[in-house]
């Protein structure tokens, strides 16, 4: 047998008074280690290091070579490396059937030395010392197929090898491949013959699991990992990842449990799909995604080898993104979190609002309709009373007033200006008071909203003076013309009218329970003035009858200061101006401001 050193080795040292007791120190062993014997064999050349002792070419007593592998016992050795040689020793002698795994002879122990007698490989060859890469994908196939079927035999026994890499296998005259080095290899039920934390294996081949990934349990699909890495690495010569043996275990632990292997047919365009998906298949960091069993993998190799179908197919997107989602679920979660907050906030905060502003503007647009279609009827009314069509004064004032109204609220300034005007001019011809009223109240509003306040302020205090002074149509008025001089910057003039509009008795614990529409104009007022008025407003706003909403949610506004609260309830008292067309003015004033 030719054994080559492993390329890392890290058991822990351990005081086993096992040691102690096997010691022998006399010179009669001595002198026979010197002379090269070793129970019934003779050494004649030492070959090299194995992972737990000594190899030699040896003969037996009838002159027959063969590899012996010695472990000759001293204060340095521990506990475990003693467990260790004589667990490879059973193990191997259970396996000597197979024809691809090295037959052991006999085993034994001289004095302080033990020592496995097992079939010799002449050449000394391993796959460590074949042209990786530069083979058939037929000859690579040749050698990796018997490999696992050794595999195969050393699972139905029961026994994990554990350590499989290209050192491991040899290669005899016939060039036939021969799995040893049964050093690491366990029982599926057996414990574990090292300390918590301990390094079984050659780092490199190490499946994901034996470095921490998933269970962290080793298991026959560990060995099928670790001889996917060999095949991978016969068929292309080099890793599926980037690792080297100057990179520190930590790092190289890390590259097996996170990187993926690149596609077999990246590297080697002569190789089929079938024998790519099998290599990935063997390569799942998974274990649930990996071949369950290795004689799965030898049929689906000689598949490949015949140019037939195999049992396994490349992963689907789906189950590439399921997989990805598993190892990365800390970031899956997180974002599984946000796309929940961020539907949440749709269908609760914007797509209420969406809809709202869509509501809003169907409504607009058919008012706007219904309005333009009753102005054309009222106009053609109209002429045909200046024609002479036998109205009478009165109606001919009602309809004027109709039609300036729709005019008014399909936001026709002009229009509408006109009509109020000579309604103004007529309404007082004919002493009709409210009518009068109503068309500078009217007159007053649409110079609001072309930004003439002191016009307005004029117009309303004209109305005010022609209207009861505590009626409900003169508080109105009252409560405009503050609101006028509020807009134009006289900020104390609009106090002193909003504190005569106040009630000084108002009953704020009661909050906003009222059926009054005067209520609402001196609650409006006295919450210009005072922040127990506004807190009480905040309060009840959605509850303010229809037509005085819109003026509730300006006095919130321009009571509240700047900042987007202001901005939020100026849009909303545009959109429930009502008759107070200059609200929307203001809305487009803040907006502009903004910008």
């Amino acid at each position: 047998m030719q054994e080559n050193s492993s390329e890392f080795k890290n058991d822990p040292t351990e005081n086993a008074e096992a040691c102690d007791r096997t010691l022998a120190s006399s010179d009669a062993q001595l002198r026979k280690i010197q002379l090269g014997e070793v129970g019934p064999y003779q050494r004649l050349e030492f070959i090299g290091m194995g992972g737990s002792g000594m190899v030699y070419r040896a003969k037996d007593a009838g002159g027959s070579e063969l590899a012996l592998k010695i472990m000759t016992v001293t204060p340095f050795i521990s506990g475990t490396e003693i467990r260790r040689f004589l667990s490879e020793a059973e193990t191997s002698k259970k396996l000597r059937k197979h024809p691809n795994i090295i037959t052991v002879y006999d085993t034994g122990q001289d004095g302080n030395s033990y020592y496995i007698a097992m079939e010799l490989v002449k050449g000394g060859r391993t796959f460590r010392d074949l042209s990786a890469g530069y083979m058939s994908i037929e000859e690579t196939l040749d050698l990796l197929i018997p490999v696992a079927s050794a595999l195969e035999y050393a699972h139905k026994e029961g026994i994990l090898h554990r350590d499989v890499k290209p050192a491991n296998i040899l290669i005899n005259e016939f060039n036939q491949p021969l799995l040893a080095d049964f050093g690491l290899a366990k029982t599926e039920t057996a414990e574990r013959m090292t300390m918590t934390g301990s390094i079984m294996g050659t780092p490199r081949y190490m499946s994901p699991e034996q470095c921490g990934f998933g269970d962290a349990h080793p298991t026959k699909q560990s060995d099928i990992y670790s001889f996917g890495l060999l095949s991978y690495e016969l068929l292309c010569g080099h890793f599926p990842y980037q690792i080297s043996n100057e990179m520190p275990l930590p790092e190289i632990f890390r590259v097996i449990c996170s990187e993926n292997a690149k596609p077999l047919r990246h590297h080697r365009k002569d190789a089929s799909r079938n024998l790519e998906a099998v290599l990935a298949r063997m390569l799942e960091k998974e274990k649930s995604l990996r071949y369950k069993d290795i004689s799965n993998v030898r049929s689906d190799l000689e598949a490949c080898r015949q140019g037939r179908p195999v049992s396994v197919r490349r992963l689907s997107p789906a189950e590439k993104w399921e997989r990805m989602l598993r190892r990365n679920a800390a970031v899956s979660i997180t974002v599984a979190i946000l796309m929940t907050i961020a539907l949440f906030a749709y269908f609760i905060a914007f797509r209420p609002k969406i809809f709202e502003k869509i509501y809003f503007k169907h409504v607009s647009d058919v008012e706007a309709v219904a309005a333009k279609r009753k102005t054309i009827s009222l106009e053609k009314e109209l002429k045909n009373i200046k024609e002479g069509g036998g109205k009478s004064s009165a109606d001919s004032l009602d309809l004027l007033l109709a039609s300036a109204r729709n005019e008014l609220a399909s936001a026709n300034l002009n229009d509408a200006k006109k009509s109020f005007t000579e309604l103004e001019s007529l309404s007082s011809a004919q002493s009709e008071l409210g009518v009068r009223i109503e068309a500078l109240s009217s007159l007053a509003r649409i110079e609001m909203t072309l930004a003439s306040y002191d016009q307005a302020t004029k117009l309303f205090e004209e109305a005010e003076k022609l209207s009861a002074k505590d009626s409900f149509s003169g508080k109105i008025i009252a409560f405009e013309i503050a609101a006028a001089l509020h807009l134009s910057g006289r900020k104390d003039e609009a106090k002193r009218k909003w504190r005569s509009l106040a009630r000084n008795d108002f009953n704020y614990s009661q909050g906003l329970e009222t059926k009054a529409f005067e209520d609402y104009i001196e609650l409006f007022s006295s919450a210009m003035l005072y922040s127990e008025a506004r807190r009480v407003l905040a309060d009840g706003a959605v509850r303010v009858s229809a037509p005085f909403k819109g003026l509730g949610y300006w006095t919130l506004a321009e009571s509240a200061g700047e900042g987007p609260e202001r901005a939020e309830m100026l849009k909303k008292a545009s959109e429930s101006h009502g008759a107070f067309i200059w609200l929307k003015k203001s809305s487009s004033n803040e907006k502009g401001k903004q910008k």
